[in-house]
């Protein structure tokens, strides 16, 4: 098995192919958010909402998730202060998922940083090639 610092910053690939059915077999009711910055449209991380995540990141105004690892909730920025404003929400046409539209309140977004050691200001900072290597962007 990979550790953390192997799965973030190699060149290997270890995609969790196991993910989606971990969190069926846990039976959280879940549905995954794709996040996008409102206004460059790139796209931030993928997450995971249950129905109290849903709910208040609509009263609070900001993105709440479910921790699908932890089974908790996980309010974006609580702890690193890279917050997401919540500018919309958008729902697919089978309702079984969700885009949350943001607005960052500082330029990192992702857990993980950066060789300088600052918070990535995304969590796809990697490419991968056609020989299936992992290669860091910019």
């Amino acid at each position: 098995m990979a550790t953390h610092q192997e799965i973030e910053e190699s060149s290997h690939d270890f995609l969790d192919f196991e993910k989606l059915v971990q969190i069926g077999a846990a039976g959280e009711p879940v549905l995954p958010v794709a996040v996008q910055d409102a206004e460059s449209l790139e796209m931030l991380l993928i997450a995971y909402v249950n129905r109290e995540a849903l709910r208040l990141s609509l009263s609070e105004g900001r993105a709440v998730f479910y921790s699908t690892s932890r089974r908790e909730l996980w309010r974006k920025g609580e702890k690193s202060g890279d917050m997401l404003e919540l500018a919309e929400i958008r729902v697919n046409c089978e309702q079984n998922s969700l885009l949350f539209l943001v607005r960052k309140t500082k330029p990192g977004v992702c857990h993980t940083k950066d060789a300088s050691g600052q918070t990535r200001p995304t969590c796809y900072y990697r490419k991968m090639t056609v020989e299936g290597i992992l290669e860091m962007l910019n």
